[in-house]
């Protein structure tokens, strides 16, 4: 395997705008480059040969760029029926079914949900990614995997410390009221 060839060094730079969007503590944003690094990939995956995957991050970096403007059945079902067709057209074996599984998962999570339950559904996503990643020789989409598997886990406990860091604030300042009514 040439790790400098056109469509690897394609895949690194869809890594590095990946992660720039898992870093992300505001939705739009993580959407907004998360549809980029999609569709990079989208171009690494043809060029490397994974249909199925190249169609899988169009529908990812579709939906994320519809998602920023729309939640809901309006946006979950169309793109979850084209990842079904997608993944039925781009079909070569087991391992290609596991970007339609990841596509359809965080379809319907990214429609109905966002902050710790969207980025630990993309933890769950980034899993099944990375093994057709290893199977499909796609040396930055498991640079991308891994590392995005590692973010979202440190980003979502930032998250859930600040939550409770408010959560303390508010108990603390709802606290002297207490006592003064007492």
């Amino acid at each position: 395997m040439d790790f400098f060839s056109l469509p690897q060094i394609l895949g690194y730079v869809a890594y590095t705008v990946s992660m720039t969007a898992a870093m992300q503590k505001n939705d739009k944003r993580l959407f907004l480059l998360f549809a980029v690094s999609s569709l990079l990939f989208s171009v690494h995956h043809f060029m490397l040969g994974n249909i199925s995957a190249a169609l899988s991050k169009i529908v990812v970096g579709t939906r994320m760029y519809v998602n920023i403007y729309f939640k809901g059945a309006m946006v979950a079902f169309p793109f979850a029926a084209f990842a079904i067709v997608s993944g039925y057209c781009g079909y070569k074996n087991f391992y290609s079914l596991l970007p339609v599984a990841a596509v359809l998962l965080a379809t319907f999570v990214s429609a109905y949900s966002g902050g710790v339950k969207l980025r630990a559904c993309f933890i769950c996503c980034c899993s099944l990614w990375l093994v057709h990643d290893i199977a499909g020789r796609s040396v930055g989409g498991c640079i991308e995997d891994v590392t995005t598997l590692t973010i979202y886990s440190f980003v979502m406990r930032r998250m859930i410390l600040d939550a409770r860091e408010k959560a303390k604030a508010d108990d603390a300042a709802a606290s002297p009221a207490q006592s003064d009514a007492a």
